[in-house]
């Protein structure tokens, strides 16, 4: 198991099914989602490609949807 399915699963586990949802259908994570090539990101996750991963991750931190996804993402995910 990759630590991408291991992360979801803990995530899943913890109850936070519903937050994912909410930063995934927030208005960045929209915008987000038809900036990216889910293809690309999916392949680069499922064959542990990190060089694809981080120049997709970098492609949209560096715009102020993803700089604001990733504060929710932050925000919500650091609950205790």
């Amino acid at each position: 198991m990759n630590n991408f399915d291991k992360m979801s699963k803990e995530l899943l586990k913890g109850g936070k099914a519903g937050e994912i949802n909410k930063v995934v259908n927030s208005p960045e994570g929209k915008k987000i989602g038809s900036m990216v090539d889910g293809n690309a990101l999916k392949k680069a996750v499922a064959t542990g490609d990190n060089e694809t991963m981080n120049r997709i991750l970098g492609q949209f931190l560096s715009t102020d949807e993803g700089k604001s996804l990733a504060k929710k993402i932050s925000e919500n995910f650091g609950k205790k």
